[in-house]
């Protein structure tokens, strides 16, 4: 298990969210090209990880890691809110304290989710979502 599968967990719980939201291809990716279509919503996603902290010694130990995802959500500006305020509830369906996301064995906690407030960015409205995030890992046997 590793911090790469945490990532891919909660990437892809972002992904799920994004296009069930009608975002399916309107989601800039970490160091992958796009370019937002003029008068359409777009999200994009960062995955920001701390480093790992070691909660047991050895090598067969585990270390904790904790984090953030956010998930900026863009509409153009002067649409009004209406579709904000849909996206936001969902997100706190799918982002609730407590659940757990998992990939390749590797689970993910929710700490918490909130939004910031909106603002206006580059000629869109933009609300941020922040989720918080611990993992467990197991040191690897080498």
């Amino acid at each position: 298990m590793a911090d790469t599968d945490a990532e891919v967990a909660l990437l892809t719980a972002a992904k799920t969210f994004l296009e069930a939201n009608g975002f399916t291809d309107k989601i800039s990716w970490e160091n992958a090209g796009f370019d937002p279509t003029e008068g359409t919503q777009w999200a994009i996603v960062f995955f920001v990880p701390n480093q790992p902290e070691p909660v047991t010694l050895g090598v067969q130990g585990s270390d904790r890691q904790n984090g953030f995802l956010q998930i900026d959500l863009n509409i153009p500006q002067d649409t009004g809110s209406g579709a904000m305020r849909a996206w936001q509830n969902a997100a706190r369906q799918t982002f609730v304290a407590g659940k757990t996301f998992t990939e390749a064995g590797q689970a993910v906690v929710i700490v918490s989710a909130g939004w910031t407030q909106g603002r206006n960015v580059d000629n869109w409205f933009r609300k941020s979502l922040t989720v918080v995030f611990r993992t467990d890992l197991t040191r690897a046997i080498i």
